[in-house]
């Protein structure tokens, strides 16, 4: 890695209740805490990304290729938040002894989506006209969503670790289920890619596995060989390799 700025900041990404444990064993709410901190991990990166390099693409070519990549982490963040709204959301509710406990984390959800919808918006448009793209404006609209999704991604890890306590959830299931819809309405050309190309396994000494999302590795190499290569211009822009591997961003 050079001395550029890399996806670490200037949203700072999420330590894990796993690391906190140093090895100790893991219970279910920090197993699912964890998780959704290294995903929650992988938008922050992405964020990240478009800050750092929306001033320094120049050329037409890299111009679509940054805006199908800004594509990509607004389709993620679209698909984790809906897959929240309408299975994890509703069963933790349903499973917790307190009643209400995800209605401020439904309503946070309404904070940042004006400014998510503005770039789609924004996104479409440049894609339409190349010559329209400025890097202040992804920068002004970033910086007017970037504050509020970074506290609710904040607050959303928090919420499930004060919840360890409540025997009647059944994290198991919760993650399971999560995890089982995730796969099934994930865009396989943006949101797979883009979860891989951002996942740093090397993130807190390496030790959350080799592979996230952790797909068995015939199913990573399928992705690299077959979806990957579709926006391969697009990865260009993102923090990792097709490994997961930490890599310099190229217009920061």
């Amino acid at each position: 890695m050079s001395t550029k700025k890399w996806a670490d900041g200037p949203y700072k990404l999420l330590s894990t209740p796993r690391a906190a444990l140093k090895g100790q064993p893991e219970s279910g709410a920090s197993r699912n805490a964890s998780e959704m901190a290294l995903i929650h991990n992988i938008v922050l990166r992405g964020l990240n990304c478009i800050t750092l390099q929306a001033n320094h693409v120049k050329n037409p070519e890299d111009i679509l290729d940054f805006m199908a990549f800004c594509d990509a982490w607004s389709c993620t963040l679209h698909s984790h938040h809906n897959t929240e709204e309408t299975v994890y959301f509703p069963l933790l509710e349903e499973q917790s002894t307190e009643k209400g406990v995800m209605a401020r984390n439904h309503a946070e959800h309404g904070t940042f989506l004006p400014g998510l919808l503005t770039l789609d918006e924004y996104i479409q448009n440049v894609k339409a006209d190349v010559k329209t793209y400025d890097g202040s404006r992804i920068l002004k609209i970033t910086e007017d969503l970037g504050p509020a999704l970074e506290t609710h991604l904040t607050n959303e890890i928090d919420l499930l670790e004060s919840l360890a306590t409540d025997e009647k959830i059944d994290w198991n299931l919760l993650g399971k289920t999560m995890a089982a819809h995730s796969k099934k309405v994930a865009d396989r050309v943006r949101e797979v890619p883009f979860l891989i190309t951002n996942s740093d396994v090397t993130y807190e000494s390496g030790i959350h596995g080799e592979r996230f999302p952790p797909f068995p590795w015939f199913v990573h190499q399928i992705f690299r060989w077959v979806y990957i290569p579709q926006l391969k211009g697009a990865w260009r822009f993102a923090s990792c390799d097709d490994y997961g591997m930490p890599k310099e961003l190229p217009f920061a």
